[in-house]
């Protein structure tokens, strides 16, 4: 990190600090999340294929701030998790392994402080989540489809809301539709929205999409639609 980049984010740690201590207010995830995305800003470098950011974060918590998130401590971590996957999606960085956001306790640290150290390190693991879900943040590069105009793709009794274009389909939480089944590759699919029509355009995944029976590499859309995402059924309802 320059010196001006490190000045800069003390005095944005400092006003943050006596925000809180001003307004009595108590440290909130989105803040931790805010201070691993500036972390992730002042920790790039430049490989084969583009910018390369830390995976790793380490996060250093106050006495107070500590105990206030331990027992929640593996689902906070999850959701930042997700939250560095989806950051350096949007923004075009490259990850070298799945994230891991680690939190610690720092006795020299004062309530509201947040101290983070990001690393390159090896994690064991793919990008697969537990559960199924959509994105929690929005893609910045696609337009907003508008509200009653979205549509939607149903998964086992469940509706999901094709709000960009491309929306993308996948396991790795980087993608806008997460499904956690090994049917699915990785980044599968895309929905995207050519000339007024929806259509589905496979990702080069390993067991193919198929639309109403048929392989496809990309095929448009209609109402009522089966898409198949490797032998993973779903309907399209626009």
């Amino acid at each position: 990190m320059s010196l001006v980049a490190a000045f800069e984010s003390f005095i944005e740690r400092l006003m943050e600090r006596s925000f809180a201590r001003a307004t009595g207010s108590r440290l909130q995830p989105v803040e931790i999340g805010k201070r691993i995305v500036r972390a992730m800003e002042a920790s790039q470098s430049v490989g084969m294929e583009g910018v390369i950011v830390p995976n790793v974060y380490d996060v250093y918590l106050s006495p107070t701030d500590y105990d206030h998130f331990k027992a929640a401590s593996a689902s906070l971590g999850g959701n930042l998790e997700t939250h560095v996957a989806r950051t350096a999606r949007q923004r075009r960085y490259h990850l070298v392994a799945r994230p891991l956001v680690r939190l610690h306790l720092d006795g020299t640290l004062s309530a509201g402080d947040v101290v983070v150290e990001p690393h390159l390190e090896d994690v064991e693991g793919d990008f697969e989540p537990a559960p199924e879900h959509t994105a929690l943040l929005p893609r910045m590069d696609g337009p907003v489809v508008a509200g009653p105009s979205a549509p939607n793709l149903i998964l086992n009794g469940k509706s999901y809301a094709v709000l960009r274009s491309p929306t993308s389909i996948g396991r790795r939480p980087d993608n806008d539709i997460v499904l956690a089944d090994k049917r699915v590759s990785r980044h599968h699919a895309d929905l995207l929205q050519q000339g007024g029509r929806w259509m589905v355009r496979d990702n080069g995944s390993t067991n193919g999409t198929a639309v109403n029976g048929k392989v496809i590499r990309e095929a448009v859309l209609g109402p009522g639609d089966t898409i198949s995402l490797g032998g993973l059924e779903a309907s399209w309802e626009q």
